[in-house]
């Protein structure tokens, strides 16, 4: 195995006598592995079979983003202002629009 944990997973392994090696990622595999663990939770919040595994998996997803929009240099706060001025300018998905083409 070889993928990007969360912080106390090598020491919960320990403590159930679970060997394994740990290292930590440079900047720029951290990134990547970021990236596709936002694949990863994603694709386990698509296989979610009910509300609560949902919200289990999008808080694993929040987490991952937060995680990224820190290597971006930005905070929670800085990445909710832009959410919001996203919103101002495009909208939410309250609406439910579905945009359907000719062509």
């Amino acid at each position: 195995m070889d993928k990007l944990v969360r912080d106390l997973v090598p020491q919960q392994l320990a403590a159930k006598g679970v060997a394994a090696r740990v290292s930590r990622y440079d900047d720029a595999a951290f990134l990547e592995a970021l990236r596709a663990k936002l694949v990863e939770e994603s694709v386990e919040y698509y296989a979610a079979r009910d509300d609560a595994e949902a919200i289990a998996e999008l808080a694993d997803v929040l987490e991952v983003v937060l995680a990224l929009a820190a290597m971006h240099g930005a905070d929670a706060a800085v990445l909710e202002e832009a959410r919001r001025s996203k919103l101002a300018a495009r909208g939410g998905f309250r609406e439910r629009f579905r945009l359907m083409t000719d062509g």
